[in-house]
C-alpha cells in the first residue's frame, strides 16, 4: 500500500512540476510529511534524493530542444546550487522541526505572494514580503490557539506526540 501511495505522490507532484515549471520539492515535502508520516528532515532530504533523476534529466532535454534554456545561466546557477544544497544541508540537521516546518510555510506564503504582486517593483517586493510575515504570524497564533485548546481533550495530546514522535509527559507542548 505505500508503494502505491509513492507512485500517487509521484505521479501527482509530476504532472503539476511539468504544468507549472517548478522543481517540485514544495509539493514533495509537505506530502512526504502529511500523507507518509515522514519527519520534515527525512522529507527533504528524500525529495533531494528524487528529484535528481527525473527533473535533472528529462524535463530539462526536453526544455533545451524548445529553446526554453539559457545553458551559461543554467550551467553557473547549477554549480552554486549543488555547493549552497551540499554545505545547507549540514546546517538543518540543528533545526529542531517545528522551526524548519515554520520556516517552509513562511518561504511558501512569500513565494505565493510574490506571485499574487505581479511586478518587478521593489516596492511590490517588500509588500509581499511584509504580507508573507503578517499572515504566517496570524496562521502561527492561530494555530497555538487552537492547539492549546485541543489539547486540553482527552487523548487528542496522545496522538498528536506520537505522530511527531515527541515526549507525551511535555506539560509545555506546543504547535
Amino acid at each position: 500500500m505505500q508503494i502505491v501511495l509513492y507512485v500517487v505522490i509521484g505521479l501527482a507532484v509530476g504532472g503539476i512540476s511539468g504544468v507549472m515549471g517548478i522543481g517540485g520539492g514544495v509539493l514533495l515535502v509537505p506530502a512526504l510529511v502529511w500523507l507518509c508520516r515522514m519527519d520534515p528532515h527525512r522529507a527533504a532530504g528524500t525529495t533531494l534524493a528524487i528529484l535528481i533523476p527525473p527533473i535533472g534529466l528529462p524535463a530539462a532535454w526536453r526544455a533545451y530542444n524548445m529553446g526554453h534554456v539559457d545553458l551559461p545561466a543554467a550551467l553557473w546557477i547549477a554549480g552554486a546550487f549543488c555547493l549552497g544544497a551540499f554545505a545547507s544541508r549540514g546546517l538543518v540537521e540543528n533545526v529542531p522541526d517545528f522551526w524548519f516546518r515554520l520556516g517552509f510555510g513562511i518561504l511558501m506564503i512569500f513565494v505565493a505572494m510574490r506571485l499574487i504582486v505581479d511586478s518587478d517593483s521593489e516596492a511590490a517586493s517588500a509588500a509581499a514580503g511584509l504580507m508573507s510575515a503578517g499572515l504566517a504570524m496570524v496562521i502561527y497564533w492561530g494555530l497555538k490557539s487552537l492547539g492549546k485548546r485541543n489539547l486540553q481533550k482527552p487523548g487528542l495530546r496522545q496522538k498528536n506526540h506520537e505522530r511527531y514522535d515527541q515526549p507525551p509527559n511535555n506539560p509545555d507542548y506546543q504547535i
